[in-house]
């Protein structure tokens, strides 16, 4: 069984939404989002990362001034009833309709709201910092649930009105939201979400763990804000890798050795996997396809998994990685750069490696999650997403 409730969020008032979102890092270049910010005064990439060489307690408050000045300004401004948000995202022939809400802490701490991804230490710190520092949430943390048909049509219903806002993001996405109050809905979504027995989180982990961490400091701070959408409409690209060298070795040596486990094929152009247990690679101008061919695996699920494979029989064991998650020699790539992007890196670099890899899939997700296992970081990347600074949660 899920709570969720209603809340009054902070949203656009007298600017453009558009403008005042923040990109993700992980679409745009750091150049990009300098011109991105520099061209909109109205931002809340300067309350997320502060402009400047600043040290870190004059960023807080650089931060904090900042969404002060939206707010005296009507920039932004918080509803002042209670509200469901519905949400709908679309990107190329994609379309997913989901809601915003607060849920609980309790029930991320019972497991109903469930996990699937490790997270860093130092970011959940970090997210943590940015939220007592403003005493806000200023992005959703996405969330998945089983599709219910009796929620969808609910949220049907609502979305023949013109929305409260409709636009496209800097990602070529459009999104609406249509802003509810109507006390029969809200009663309706918060019994419907009774009937769902777990929600899934799709992105946000280090977000999840930065509430759970101002909890811990301050337990008044009970509820986080979610946008969930069915997991049939959640979906999801794929997270490469590139390695900055082969650990000494030689490209022969390196292609001999990786041919105990895998069939190592050349391809005369770049190769995106097409199916789990395979896997492109990109190493001084050629392209590979790999095909896992090893035995050598054991049954337990979680090693199955194709970002375990490769961190298994090549990460690990020859190039010598042995955290996979911190370690300094890998670099993630999502995989809404295209493969175009694996090659530049290396290019870059011909030390290293680049590895394409097929995307998990939900129910993989939803799996692990229920196991209470977890992938390591970087492992999914849900695409279209929320954006942040859409619609924002001050505490209560």
């Amino acid at each position: 069984m899920v709570d969720i409730w209603p809340f009054c969020g902070t949203r656009p008032y007298n600017q453009d939404a558009k403008k005042l979102i923040a990109p993700s890092t992980d679409h745009l270049s750091i150049e990009n989002i300098e011109i991105f910010r520099k061209n909109n005064y109205w931002n809340y990439l300067k309350i997320l990362n502060p402009v400047g060489q600043l040290k870190e307690k004059d960023s807080l408050l650089e931060a904090r001034n900042h969404f002060k000045e939206m707010k005296d300004n009507d920039v932004i401004k918080k509803d002042a009833e209670l509200h469901f948000y519905i949400y709908q995202i679309e990107l190329d022939n994609h379309n997913q309709l989901g809601f915003l809400s607060l849920a609980s802490i309790k029930d991320f701490e019972k497991k109903i709201i469930k996990p699937h991804e490790k997270i860093y230490e130092s970011r959940k710190i970090e997210r943590a910092d940015q939220m007592m520092n403003l005493g806000t949430q200023i992005g959703p943390i996405y969330v998945s649930y089983r599709g219910e048909k009796k929620i969808r049509n609910l949220l049907l219903s609502q979305i023949n009105k013109p929305p409260s806002y409709d636009f496209e993001s800097f990602d070529n996405s459009v999104h609406r939201l249509w802003c509810v109050n109507d006390k029969n809905f809200i009663e309706d979504l918060k019994n419907l979400l009774k009937n769902i027995n777990a929600i899934y989180i799709a992105d946000g982990h280090h977000r999840m763990g930065a509430m759970e961490y101002i909890n811990k400091k301050n337990p008044s701070n009970q509820k986080f804000m979610i946008a969930a959408f069915p997991s049939n409409e959640s979906k999801i690209f794929d997270y490469n890798r590139v390695i900055k060298d082969l650990n000494g070795l030689s490209k022969d040596q390196f292609i001999d050795i990786l041919s105990n486990d895998f069939k190592i094929t050349n391809r005369s152009s770049s190769f995106k996997p097409g199916k789990k247990n395979e896997f492109g690679m990109y190493h001084e101008g050629q392209w590979y396809a790999l095909e896992f061919i090893s035995a050598n695996i054991s049954d337990n699920f979680i090693d199955t998994l194709d970002i375990n494979i490769l961190n298994n029989f090549c990460f690990t064991k020859i190039l010598n990685i042995k955290d996979v998650n911190n370690d300094e020699r890998i670099r993630f790539i999502a995989g809404c750069h295209g493969l175009d992007a694996l090659e530049k890196k290396v290019n870059e670099n011909p030390d290293s490696v680049a590895f394409s890899i097929f995307p998990s899939e939900i129910t993989d997700v939803i799996r692990v999650a229920d196991e209470n296992l977890t992938m390591p970081p970087k492992s999914t990347w849900f695409d279209p997403k929320p954006l942040d600074g859409l619609v924002v949660y001050e505490f209560e």
